[in-house]
């Protein structure tokens, strides 16, 4: 299926091309192709993953250890249960990771979609504002968002008696003009559009470690309870009555 990468943007008497990626088209794989950095980490990851599996793969006969188990579970949701499951996969197991695997496709994919809207209101702001976007913060972009020019921004902190935020404009690099109040209106659209995806991807991340966290928690108490369920007590008949305890 060809899925289109750009969208034209009708806008009172003109249009404007900026790219928009259609849901169906974003996939990891192109995220991560732009990222050399992010393909070395997962690579890494991947290795020491593998390495864990087969790890659990050779403790299996081992005595199952909690603080293990948990460890699996940090680095991986999932692979303590199956590590307490003499190192075979089980529901428990295959829930956790299958989690785990679809909150990272959705942090992969937030990550995409913000610095994509990034860009796009990046380049609305030169094509209408005259901006310069070479050197500039956060706080530039959302300045510029607030007012239709830096005239303008200029005149409201003179009202507020704020003359210290005045020189922030002085540098004609950080100077701008709106054309109308709809180009203004579109670029706090695509900024809006960005902070929410940057939101999401906070929340994907708070969710990951919470997964993490859980999975870590249920190993542990899966693995005291195997362990338990392994002690014999034996009692040993003679003279004196021994009690013995065996793993």
């Amino acid at each position: 299926m060809h899925c289109s990468s750009y969208h034209t943007v009708p806008l009172i008497r003109r249009s404007i091309l900026i790219q928009y990626p259609p849901p169906l088209c974003i996939s990891a794989i192109a995220y991560v192709h732009h990222l050399p950095w992010v393909r070395k980490s997962i690579g890494f990851l991947i290795l020491v993953v593998l390495g864990f599996l087969a790890d659990t793969e050779a403790a299996a006969q081992s005595p199952v250890k909690p603080a293990k188990a948990a460890a699996y579970s940090i680095l991986l949701p999932g692979l303590g249960h199956k590590y307490t499951n003499e190192g075979k996969w089980n529901r428990s197991a295959a829930f956790y990771t299958i989690a785990d695997a679809i909150l990272v496709a959705g942090l992969v994919t937030s990550e995409w979609q913000r610095r994509h809207l990034v860009q796009s209101y990046q380049t609305w702001a030169a094509s209408y504002a005259g901006v310069s976007n070479a050197g500039k913060d956060r706080r530039f972009y959302i300045t510029i968002g607030n007012h239709l020019s830096s005239n303008d921004y200029r005149d409201v902190q003179l009202r507020n008696r704020r003359v210290d935020l005045i020189s922030y404009v002085d540098d004609p690099a950080f100077q701008w003009t709106w054309q109308n109040i709809q180009d203004l209106q579109r670029y706090r659209d695509l900024r809006r559009s960005s902070e929410n995806w940057a939101q999401q991807r906070s929340g994907l991340i708070a969710a990951l470690v919470a997964n993490r966290v859980v999975a870590a928690v249920s190993a542990l108490i899966t693995a005291r309870r195997k362990r338990e369920s392994r002690l014999h007590i034996a009692v040993i008949p003679g003279p004196a009555v021994q009690v013995a305890f065996t793993m």
